[in-house]
């Protein structure tokens, strides 16, 4: 999802701009980069090296655009070293999001991270989130894989996924935890405002 989407339903919710994005799972940092051309400051984690992977050229990214109840997709593309570096700047570092000092942002992107963490985790990961405003957050739900399973498809992002629970059980983990969720059907997102805002 374009950073630019997620930046529009914070300004819907807060009547103003975020000053600071972190993408938590950043791979190899085409969502920084985006937020960073949305002239806002933008940071992230990723805990596997995407960007010694890189390719002699270009790489595309879908950048996601909504307009009424149309979804449009259309490629994006950054030149390599562009994203090289994000990481030796340090926008984003190599580490686990466990082993971060609180989170410094307005707005902080999940996409597919929290199905990752075993569920006694969860709690844990949320913490590093106390200061940020707004959690916008995909991830695979018992949901997704009805559905997938409905038409022969598997859903496969990561091998790895601990925490695989419906929407409800999502929210309400998202409102132990110090966050008023709910889940954006339009966008198939989670948001979560921190519950002290």
């Amino acid at each position: 999802m374009h950073p630019i989407v997620l930046i529009k339903l914070y300004e819907a919710y807060f009547r103003q701009k975020p000053k600071a994005f972190f993408d938590c799972g950043a791979a190899n940092g085409g969502i920084t980069q985006m937020a960073l051309d949305c002239c806002i400051e933008a940071h992230g984690v990723e805990i596997r090296r995407y960007h010694q992977l890189k390719s002699a050229y270009l790489i595309g990214f879908n950048q996601h655009r909504i307009e009424g109840k149309r979804e449009l997709f259309h490629k994006v593309l950054f030149p390599d070293e562009r994203l090289e570096k994000l990481f030796e700047d340090g926008n984003i570092e190599i580490k686990s999001i466990l082993d971060c000092s609180p989170i410094q942002a307005d707005l902080a992107y999940f996409n597919g991270i929290l199905s990752y963490f075993d569920e006694n985790t969860l709690s844990e990961v949320l913490a590093k989130f106390q200061n940020a405003k707004m959690l916008c957050a995909i991830h695979n739900t018992t949901e997704d894989y009805a559905k997938a399973q409905k038409y022969g498809n598997s859903l496969g992002t990561c091998q790895h996924l601990k925490t695989v629970r419906s929407n409800d059980w999502w929210i309400k983990t998202f409102n132990q935890n110090g966050f008023k969720a709910q889940y954006h059907r339009q966008l198939h997102c989670f948001i979560a405002i921190n519950s002290a805002c």
